[in-house]
């Protein structure tokens, strides 16, 4: 959703898991395996805190990205951040590879996974967004035109 949000709006687009996995060369996964969960939020959160100082981006973040205050504040005061909230049944149909979702790799219950991880987030998530858009009724394009809609960008743009 971010690339095509980029693409209507004429801006960079910033997957924050891809931008980490090419400056330090290494692969999320593995990052989670020899430094562990916390190490990869100290490197999520200065990558993320130093590239929201720049303009004229869209960002996708990976979901653990609100675990951290600083980067909440960040969320919220700079530009304006969407929700894409979905049911864990919708997650758990749209989530086809888990070995890029350290939280998820080797978990045999991911649908009980993801609500773990739901009841631990929901109140960062709701906090840090400026809107909230459920999708498991809408396709990609109904999603990426609510928000356009949401940011009042002109039909003809899109």
């Amino acid at each position: 959703m971010g690339q095509k949000l980029a693409e209507a709006l004429d801006m960079e687009f910033v997957d924050t898991d891809d931008a980490i996995e090419e400056v330090t060369e290494m692969k999320i996964s593995y990052i989670f395996r020899e430094f562990g969960e916390d190490r990869f939020r100290e490197m999520e959160t200065a990558f993320f805190i130093e590239k929201a100082k720049q303009t004229g981006q869209v960002f996708s973040t990976g979901g653990g990205i609100v675990l951290g205050s600083e980067n909440r504040k960040v969320l919220k005061k700079y530009g304006t951040t969407f929700f894409l909230n979905a049911s864990i049944e919708i997650l758990v149909d749209r989530i086809h590879n888990t070995m890029k979702r350290p939280l998820l790799t080797n978990i045999e219950n991911v649908q009980l996974r993801l609500e773990q991880i739901w009841k631990e987030r929901k109140i960062f998530y709701k906090d840090s967004a400026h809107h909230t858009i459920d999708t498991d009724k809408l396709n990609p394009q109904q999603v990426l035109d609510e928000i356009l809609n949401l940011l009042e960008v002109p039909i003809a743009n899109h």
